[in-house]
């Protein structure tokens, strides 16, 4: 699949990946030893055991997903009506994902990267980030300052893509870690189909 794409797209999609991947990872061996899933963003405490064991090769592997596993709300135009104003200021989740300096950072480059596609390449936000065109028209009209906040902020509504579906995770993270490349490309195509079904679900909605 991969393969198909012009690297100079991939790239900093795959380095996106791995960065979050690796931020996962890392907010998975901090977690309560416990089990205690108090502050723990919800994929994190589902399959911790499964983030621990990713090792970098793995990551490196699960990367490179042609497309973007962080979701920043852009199947859901009205996250981004908010934007610029008084309401992106959501009261805060402590079981938000993103929410320390290195969290800010990725969530920094992916917002940029949005913006860059919803601007100059439509067609390639739909197929990578599963942006719909009425998100795709409120991100390109968005300010650098107001993604800047909302990185800042960070807000719990932005997570790792298929948060709630954690089979998914599991599939790819296990696939990655036992190198078994034909079980990861299926996963990663369930995931690109739930990504393409999400973006047309919602690509006409205004609001």
């Amino acid at each position: 699949m991969a393969e198909e794409w012009d690297g100079a797209v991939l790239a900093p999609v795959s380095e996106i990946n791995e960065q979050m991947l690796q931020y996962l990872r890392e907010l998975a061996l901090r977690a309560p030893l416990d089990g205690s899933a108090d502050g723990v963003p919800r994929l994190i405490a589902a399959l911790r055991e499964q983030w621990c064991a990713l090792e970098t090769d793995a990551q490196q592997r699960l990367a490179a997903c042609p497309c973007l596993l962080l979701d920043a709300g852009f199947a859901q135009p009205q996250r981004w009506d908010r934007i610029g104003s008084c309401g992106v200021m959501d009261v805060e989740d402590r079981s938000a994902y993103f929410k320390d300096a290195v969290g800010v950072a990725v969530v920094r480059r992916t917002l940029v990267l949005a913006w860059h596609l919803a601007r100059a390449n439509r067609v390639t936000a739909r197929v990578l980030l599963g942006m719909s065109t009425a998100a795709a028209e409120r991100i390109a009209a968005c300010r650098l300052a107001d993604l800047e906040a909302l990185a800042q902020r960070a807000p719990a509504w932005i997570t790792p893509r298929w948060e709630q579906q954690p089979l998914v995770w599991r599939q790819l993270i296990e696939a990655a870690s036992r190198r078994q490349t034909l079980l990861l490309r299926q996963a990663q195509l369930r995931g690109l189909q739930l990504l393409a079904r999400a973006a047309g679900q919602r690509g006409g909605t205004h609001g």
